[in-house]
């Protein structure tokens, strides 16, 4: 305290190494004192440690018993101290002489220190002021911190401060109602970290801000319409994994990014049914497609195969959402041919991987190129198609070399005639109702859709066979 009885622009230009290690020093004691469990301050402040001159008085008594069992062990048939010990018990021995509460400088002011005072000591814990005045001494000790700062006693104060940031953020997102004070506690976590020089860390602090935007997006999502707030809290996810792959270099975010545009393209998909716009200006179709497009493009930059496969199936299925808007005007060709392409390439990959290995997605793929047909009133051909599938999974299933273990229960059905595949039956049972309704081939629908309805082989062969 002693250099804060020099006037302020001589402490500042002059003493600020001494000011900046002095906050350090009682940042870090503040900060032990933080993690003592507030439950347990009654055994703490017990006894001597009520009061500031009890503590000082254990103070002075530990570094005497320290200093006097030192020299005990000096005596005969005690090995000697070393050269360097006997420093240390002589300043342990001035040490416990010196007690800060009598100084006869500046004691008055001392003891109505906020650090010092009996009556706001309990109050480190129970209202979390050792925390607090723990991150006002750092930001004290950073406060000559610049971008081009290099020294490396205030960039490793920086550091404390941002990882102290990050730890109350992880604390705070346990809390129901913290996610405001999370946002805010990560957004300072990362300002210091890339003040610090520490940018990979950086990078990952705004991962973690970027999942805190994206799930406050989804707890909104549960009744009503998609609105322009969940829109920006989702926009604002990707954003941070964008700034992230930027600070690191590429070291993280690139595929946080690239799921955060696919998990809003599949939100604002499976909403396009019902709603048209967001706000009142932007289709929600040519959003999702803009969104699909984005995480297609990163993945592919990845060489994510996988995701590149699940973004086409996503693209095709969009299209299919836009057909089944009430109302809605057929789709046009191209639009329906590249819908077909998306489908077909997220189904080839299922297959190269193993089509039984990955039946479910294997066989969604190729609903979705069936009902791309059906909407171009090939009723026929979609059901011939789902019956191609179809043979095909049957087959690799009877193979020598089919690895049974990693076929799904209910992926087949063992019937009188042949064995069928369920989940298909049932496609091709709804698109064969939707021709006849349609009124397209209706002979030959009716003969594929008793086929269907018996689990017997679909035929292909003329009407009345």
């Amino acid at each position: 305290h002693l250099h804060q009885l020099l006037p302020t622009e001589k402490r500042e230009v002059e003493c600020w190494t001494i000011d900046r290690d002095l906050c350090e020093v009682m940042g870090d004691t503040l900060y032990g004192l933080s993690r003592y469990p507030a439950d347990d301050v009654d055994a703490l402040l017990a006894g001597q440690m009520a009061t500031a001159e009890g503590i000082c008085a254990l103070v002075e008594e530990g570094l005497r018993s320290w200093a006097l069992q030192g020299k005990t062990e000096t005596g005969p048939g005690k090995s000697k101290l070393s050269s360097d010990a006997q420093p240390q018990l002589v300043g342990a021995i001035f040490l416990s002489k010196m007690n800060p509460l009598q100084r006869q400088l500046g004691d008055r002011a001392l003891k109505e220190d906020p650090l010092v005072r009996d009556d706001l000591r309990r109050a480190l814990w129970s209202e979390g002021n050792a925390m607090q005045q723990c991150l006002g001494l750092y930001h004290r000790a950073v406060a000559r911190l610049r971008r081009d700062d290099k020294d490396p006693t205030t960039l490793k104060v920086a550091r404390k401060l941002a990882h102290l940031y990050n730890e109350e953020a992880r604390a705070a997102l346990l809390e129901r109602s913290g996610g405001e004070k999370a946002e805010e506690l990560l957004q300072q976590a990362q300002h210091w970290m890339v003040l610090s020089g520490d940018r990979s860390n950086a990078g990952r602090v705004l991962l973690n801000l970027s999942e805190l935007h994206a799930r406050r997006a989804e707890n909104a999502t549960d009744s009503g319409p998609f609105t322009e707030a969940q829109y920006h809290d989702f926009l604002r996810c990707a954003e941070c994994c964008e700034e992230a792959a930027a600070l690191s270099n590429g070291a993280v975010g690139r595929r946080e990014g690239a799921f955060a545009h696919l998990r809003l393209a599949v939100h604002l998909s499976v909403r396009v049914p019902t709603q048209m716009t967001l706000g009142r200006r932007q289709p929600l179709a040519e959003l999702a497609d803009r969104h699909l497009g984005k995480a297609l493009r990163l993945f592919d930059e990845l060489k994510d195969e996988r995701e590149v496969a699940v973004c086409h199936f996503y693209m095709a299925d969009l299209a299919l959402q836009e057909q089944s808007i009430p109302g809605a005007p057929p789709l046009s060709k191209a639009r329906l041919t590249s819908a077909q392409r998306h489908a077909k390439r997220s189904a080839e990959y299922w297959e190269r991987n193993g089509a039984l290995e990955y039946a479910k997605d294997f066989i969604s793929s190729h609903v979705r190129v069936a009902r791309l047909l059906a909407c171009q009133r090939s009723a026929q051909e979609a059901v011939l198609h789902l019956a191609s599938i179809e043979k095909k999974l049957v087959e690799l299933a009877k193979s020598p070399k089919a690895d049974l273990s990693k076929i799904d229960e209910g992926l087949l059905k063992d019937s009188e005639m042949t064995t069928v595949v369920p989940s298909l039956r049932r496609e091709m049972a709804s698109i064969c109702q939707a021709g006849i309704r349609q009124g397209e081939e209706l002979d030959r629908l009716k003969v594929l859709y008793r086929q269907v309805l018996r689990n017997e082989k679909i035929s292909d062969g003329p009407a009345g066979k």
